[in-house]
């Protein structure tokens, strides 16, 4: 009953460009879905940027000025945007939420007939609980990289560059003041990358013991309750548990602490 404390692989390489494009290679037979969400998304940045713009022109051209015709523009000009927003939105929900899926389906597909070509000698040495952790927990972590993550990448450098473009139309002054924050913000994410990454990683192990010790402790349940380790089970399952709790959660404080 001790299959589940397998040592597998430790990856303490960095996220490189290597990496990156390997996992970008599993896009390339959903390139339709990959270019729909890109556009979508980074019309909505751009949509974004520019609302803050029109929002000073509400007040001062509008409001402060007291011009009923050029507000009542303004107004109709932001809602007929609003509802174009809101589309781009559906959009990229819909083309990242597709596009997932079908990388995930990708994904488990090339796993599953890849196992079928293993020896038994692999599967001799090898948890079956391990094996299941990552065709299926594994894959879907991937599919959401590919496409949450990528997604968050475009948004955000879209919108920086939106941004900056806008704040430079209307006080180019202040954006010279701001602009320096860039390098700093870039190092602050950096530093907190690595420490996340670290966790993840170690709380992504502990997960695949688990899955491991679940299934080896179903599968032999008849042996446990004949030799009376049901107290003892119990007791490395919580371990294994508690273990896993304590890397989630760090990685979960460092992200909620970045993230804001």
């Amino acid at each position: 009953m001790s299959d589940y404390n397998f040592e597998e692989e430790e990856f303490e390489a960095s996220f490189n460009g290597h990496t990156l494009w390997r996992i970008v290679g599993l896009t390339r037979t959903h390139w339709v879905l990959v270019l729909g969400f890109l556009v979508a998304i980074g019309g909505v940045a751009i949509i974004e940027g520019y609302m803050n713009f029109l929002h000073a022109q509400i007040i001062d051209e509008g409001i402060i000025a007291g011009d009923k015709e050029r507000l009542r523009e303004l107004a109709i000009w932001y809602s007929s945007l609003m509802v174009f927003f809101s589309l781009l939105v559906f959009a990229f929900i819909y083309f990242a939420g597709k596009l997932s899926h079908s990388v995930q389906y990708d994904i488990r597909r090339n796993l599953f007939n890849h196992l079928q070509t293993l020896s038994l000698k692999y599967y001799s040495k090898t948890p079956v609980g391990w094996i299941i952790s990552r065709v299926t927990s594994d894959s879907e972590r991937i599919a959401e990289l590919i496409s949450w993550g990528f997604l968050d990448i475009t948004w955000g450098i879209m919108n920086m560059i939106t941004a900056i473009i806008f704040m430079s139309i209307i006080n180019w002054q202040l954006t010279l003041v701001v602009l320096p924050l860039i390098p700093l913000l870039w190092w602050v994410s950096v530093w907190f990358k690595s420490r996340i990454l670290v966790h993840y990683r170690v709380s992504r192990k502990f997960n695949s013991k688990i899955t491991g010790s679940y299934n080896e402790m179903i599968t032999g349940v008849r042996v446990i309750k004949a030799l009376n380790r049901e107290e003892s089970s119990m007791k490395e399952f919580g371990e294994l548990s508690r273990e896993m709790y304590t890397a989630s959660y760090r990685a979960a404080w460092f992200s909620a602490l970045f993230l804001p």
